[in-house]
């Protein structure tokens, strides 16, 4: 006899026979204070003024890296190549400071060394008297 191998069933989500949305959770502490609304007259009196309207505005960051819009498929990858190659530039510009640190931190431990093992022209534990 052979074996029946069951098929797992295909079910689709619909709106009935889906599972009702809970909801998120959300924090029961109020971040309002108490008379810190303003009305639409005063708002627009503020803003027509030039006033601050007492809220924080979130301003963008703006880099001195320009980001590029390209019209061809090909321009994009030429930037990509350009950009590693780039980074390797960088990468080994960043290795070549990092190497020159430690030559300069080895040559100073040589000298630190060099300069406390002074020799002595007089023999230890004779004294000129």
């Amino acid at each position: 006899m052979k074996k029946r191998t069951l098929k797992p069933k295909l079910v689709f989500r619909t709106q009935f026979n889906s599972k009702p949305y809970t909801g998120k959770k959300m924090d029961p502490t109020v971040l309002t204070q108490p008379d810190q609304n303003m009305g639409i007259r005063d708002l627009l009196d503020k803003h027509s003024r030039g006033l601050p309207l007492g809220v924080t505005e979130n301003k963008g960051e703006y880099f001195e890296t320009e980001i590029p819009k390209f019209d061809d498929i090909l321009d994009a990858v030429e930037y990509k190549k350009m950009l590693a190659k780039k980074h390797k530039e960088l990468e080994a510009q960043i290795k070549a400071d990092q190497e020159s640190a430690k030559a300069k931190e080895k040559a100073l431990q040589k000298s630190t060394e060099v300069s406390t093992e002074v020799p002595s022209d007089e023999p230890s534990g004779v004294k000129k008297g």
